[in-house]
């Protein structure tokens, strides 16, 4: 998960609009391609396409998107970030549609925490993003806060962050048939912030793969958000749970999650850092005055689960924080250890659990 940014998403919106690509482009040292690439994506008009060249273009600065209406056909180019600070490839017009595109960032590296250090940041409405792979940034993979956006079979992999990160308020929007691997935070994250004026709303997220996080990432995240569908889930060898739903204070401080639904696939080695024990699945809120409510997982198969896990599933509240209708159906747990179905501190009621099986025999919720 990311750390707090205040209004630098909306101060790094104004300034995109305004600084000229010669601006952006001064100091360019040779063989960076900023200033070119600029240029190009600069010159289109509303309706256009560009097709670029099947090359590598560096770039020590970041790139910007601010013609509406755009389609961008990377054409199997690959975008080389040379410098962390300025890495980010920026879209801020509305109905930008990018494909077929490759973005690379340098693998090592201290992890960074702004939107201008992302890889890809979705700005604007409408926007499109398919057939793309990101190989490395120092923050996140992709990082969306538009409405109406759609992100179709998506490689994001090594980042110092989280994979692709769903924030600011993003709203009606889909992620489908993409995959994350070895992510340095959470690999599909929906995360809504109480300092933001809008919670996340309406995401739906089909046939994700996690291959691995690092540096404590869960895999399938939802922190403060309304209407949140994940189906068919293929998660394995997460640091910390494989799924991760709930409320939590500082220093994050989110909103509280109202109606998930996670139906469908599996977990494989969820939590699998001894330092944290979470369970392959958490639900759980810590920050008081919020809560974690309307939540339905279903149809899930639970494997090889750690013991230092404590649990396959885990339901808790500490600090105030609240959970109330949360339902477990039809999980199926193969493990070859004793580890419990399900560890709890909440009271009788607080959560119903169905159709739990352990190694094919059916257990009591």
């Amino acid at each position: 998960m990311r750390k707090p940014v205040a209004a630098v998403f909306v101060i790094a919106c104004v300034i995109a609009a305004f600084v000229s690509s010669g601006q952006l482009a001064k100091g360019d040292p040779p063989g960076d391609r900023t200033a070119e690439l600029q240029a190009k994506f600069d010159q289109l008009k509303p309706g256009e396409t560009l097709t670029l060249d099947p090359v590598t273009y560096q770039h020590g600065g970041i790139i910007y998107i601010r013609v509406p209406g755009v389609v961008i056909n990377g054409n199997g180019a690959t975008l080389q970030a040379t410098n962390d600070p300025t890495s980010a490839f920026w879209i801020v017009a509305d109905n930008v549609s990018m494909s077929n595109l490759n973005l690379t960032a340098p693998l090592s590296g201290p992890r960074y925490y702004e939107t201008d250090q992302h890889k890809i940041v979705v700005g604007a409405n409408g926007v499109r993003l398919s057939n793309i792979t990101i190989t490395g940034s120092a923050s996140a993979g992709i990082y969306i806060a538009g409405s109406n956006f759609r992100v179709n079979r998506v490689t994001v992999r090594d980042t110092r962050a989280d994979g692709i990160d769903v924030t600011a308020g993003a709203s009606n929007g889909e992620i489908n048939d993409s995959t994350t691997e070895r992510t340095g935070d959470d690999a599909f994250a929906v995360v809504s912030l109480i300092q933001e004026p809008e919670p996340c709303r309406n995401i739906v997220i089909n046939s994700p793969v996690v291959n691995g996080t690092t540096a404590g990432g869960r895999g399938i995240l939802v922190q403060g958000g309304e209407n949140i569908v994940v189906r068919n889930i293929r998660v394995s060898q997460t640091s910390f749970a494989g799924v991760y739903v709930s409320s939590v204070g500082d220093p994050f401080n989110t909103r509280s999650t109202n109606g998930v639904q996670i139906s469908g696939g599996s977990v494989t080695g969820g939590n699998v850092a001894p330092t944290v024990p979470m369970g392959a699945v958490n639900v759980s809120s810590d920050h008081a005055g919020y809560g974690v409510t309307n939540v339905t997982i279903s149809d899930l198969t639970i494997v090889d689960t750690p013991p230092s896990a404590q649990s396959n599933i885990a339901v808790g509240t500490t600090n105030g924080g609240a959970l109330n209708n949360v339902a477990f159906q039809n999980i199926r747990i193969r493990q070859g250890t004793d580890l419990p179905a399900i560890s709890s501190n909440v009271p009788a009621g607080t959560y119903t659990a169905s159709g739990i099986t352990m190694n094919g025999r059916a257990i009591a919720p």
